[in-house]
């Protein structure tokens, strides 16, 4: 399973040199997931997704996941990766990043490479913000660029009510057009009643 998340608290402190912008998020897993499945196979890397929105090339995260463990861990064996999609696609719940840090985690324990979740992050941090966060899911506070991410111990039990509109939005282009303002300060007082 490839749960997707949603942010309890965002603030955005500013534009990086790198061109990203440092950010404090609180995440939390919900129950909402997509399917992953990895299929073994002799040789090279493919991916199927039931979801017309989902590219089956080397766009795909999940498939940048597996060529990067591959390349890193020097493997040879291939495999096909399957993805059933539940969590809409360019909702912001971070479906793609999921699915990349759940085929990082099948391929470490298919493969046999022995990193575990902590010998993954750098691969992770590679990849996208939010694919380290779902190496460990839970309630975890995201800094950085998101991706430096700390569990926290308070697990939120809550319901959610999601809608979706059925409107893709790009992460990327959110922030391209982010003006400061849509983030005031007082948000920040959510994130610290959970870490405190």
């Amino acid at each position: 399973r490839s749960y997707a998340k949603v942010n309890l608290g965002l603030e955005v402190l500013g534009t990086r040199e790198d061109g990203y912008h440092e950010l404090r998020t609180l995440f939390q897993t919900i129950d909402l997931h997509d399917d992953v499945l990895l299929r073994p196979r002799p040789r090279g890397l493919a991916v199927r997704c039931d979801h017309p929105m989902v590219p089956a090339d080397g766009t795909n995260l999940a498939l940048r996941a597996a060529e990067a463990l591959r390349a890193h861990a020097r493997v040879g064996a291939g495999v096909e990766i399957t993805i059933r999609k539940r969590i809409p696609v360019g909702g912001g719940l971070g479906g793609g990043s999921s699915n990349a840090a759940a085929v990082l985690l099948g391929l470490d324990r298919l493969w046999k490479t022995g990193l575990g979740p902590a010998g993954l992050v750098p691969l992770a941090r590679r990849l996208g913000a939010d694919v380290p966060y779902f190496l460990l899911g839970g309630t975890a506070l995201g800094l950085s660029r998101g991706d430096e991410v700390y569990p926290l111990r308070r697990q939120v039990r809550a319901h959610v009510v999601l809608v979706d509109p059925g409107l893709h939005v790009s992460t990327a282009r959110v922030f391209a057009r982010l003006d400061a303002r849509l983030t005031p300060r007082l948000n920040s007082n959510s994130i610290f009643y959970f870490v405190s």
